[in-house]
Parts: structure tokens; sequence; C-alpha cells
């Protein structure tokens, strides 16, 4: 734990005083909140604008994530500091663990400066459920981060690392961005609490099932990170 912490502080202290990543997400997140309430604009009003508010929440966490994952291995390239860190006496799987959580306290301070913006914008409103709001983005954020430390580790000695990294991590996730959004669209009353049918929806079913799915996706892939994390920087 000592060394889980250790790391921890080290990068949220780098990230703090460079500040290379947050201002970036932030200003990414904007952007992409600002184009697609535009084009909202003459199409959408009550329950189909807040489809679009919750497809700017889930499309800006996830491009403006990858922005803080890709960097979370990249600094460490510089001076030989991997080569410092991986020599410590520390297990491997703490290592990911550490990177894990900064991404996730990252992305968390992101969501906390985007959220109120884009529930402004779209009109979004959860009527007195915002813990269960926090509870769907926490477990989408470290979704998020999980899929996107593992695989920042394993490719960012290629030369196209950035581009690699988009494409791999945006494949796997895209089976936990249905519950995702399901579970966001019920509480922003775009959805009922249960869906059935044969739309893309009626595979979810309710919401109580799609916080499941996102714990158990989260729990594979948090526990996989942390049990492949040592193979793939070795490598």
């Amino acid at each position: 734990m000592r060394g889980l912490w250790a790391i921890l502080v080290k990068d949220m202290a780098v990230e703090l005083r460079a500040r290379q990543v947050l201002p970036t997400m932030v200003v990414l997140g904007m952007l992409i909140v600002f184009i697609l309430r535009l084009a909202a604009e003459p199409i959408a009003t009550g329950a189909g604008l807040r489809v679009f508010g919750v497809a700017a929440l889930w499309i800006a966490f996830l491009f403006s994530g990858l922005l803080a994952q890709e960097r979370s291995f990249a600094v460490e390239q510089q001076n030989g500091c991997m080569d410092g860190l991986l020599l410590a006496p520390l297990d491997r799987g703490t290592i990911y663990l550490a990177k894990l959580l900064g991404n996730v306290i990252v992305l968390t301070i992101f969501e906390a400066v985007v959220v109120p913006i884009v529930s402004v914008s779209f009109h979004l409103e959860v009527a007195g459920r915002w813990p269960a709001l926090a509870l769907v983005l926490l477990l989408g954020n470290a979704a998020i981060s999980s899929v996107g430390t593992l695989f920042s580790a394993a490719v960012q000695l290629t030369r196209t690392r950035g581009s690699l990294l988009s494409i791999v991590v945006l494949a796997i996730l895209m089976p936990m961005m249905i519950p995702a959004c399901f579970a966001l669209l019920v509480l922003c009353g775009a959805l009922p609490e249960e869906v059935v049918g044969a739309s893309t929806f009626a595979f979810v079913g309710s919401f109580r099932t799609a916080v499941g799915y996102l714990l158990a996706f989260d729990a594979v892939f948090v526990v996989a990170g942390w049990l492949l994390f040592g193979l793939i920087i070795d490598d």
C-alpha cells in the first residue's frame, strides 16, 4: 500500500505542477459538448435533447479519458523513469493499480467540471437521483480507466501509440457503452426503468441490470489488468 500511495502521489503532483492533461481534457470535452449542442438545436427538444446530452457526456468522457491514459505512461518514458519504476521493490500489479487510481481521479475531476455544464446545456434532470448518477459515472470512469491504463502500457513503444490506443480501447469499451448509456437515459427520464422488445436497450432490460453489467465489466478488467500488467510491461 505504501508503494501504491507513493506512485499515486507522485503522479498527482506531476500533473498538478505541469497541468498538461486536465486543461486539454476540459477543452476537448467543452468542444464536444458545444458541437453536439449546436447539432441538437434545430431537431431536438424535450426527451430528444436529453438523449443528445447523454451522448455528449459519454463521448466527452471517452475521448478525454483516452488523453489522460495515453499520458499516464508517456511521462514515464522520459529519462528512463519507467526503468526506475520497474526496478523498485514493487509488485507489477501495484504499479498498474496506482496508475489506474490516478487516471480515475483525473477523470473524476474532469467529470465534476463537465457534468454541470452538460446538465444545463441539455436540460438534464435526474429528479433527486444524484447518488445513482454518481455511481453510474464512477463505474463508467473505472471501466474507461482500467482498459485504457492496461493498453496504454502495451502501446507506449509503438510509433502509432495514440491512434492504436484509441482503436483498441474504443473497440473493447463498446459493449460497456450499451448499459452505460441505458443507465443515464433512465436517470434523465428519456427511458423507462424497464425496456422490453427488440431494441438494443431491451438487451439490458432494466436500470438495476445495467448497473450490474457495469460492475461486472469493471471487476473483470481491473482484475485482468492487475494480473496481465506484469507480462505486458516486461515485454
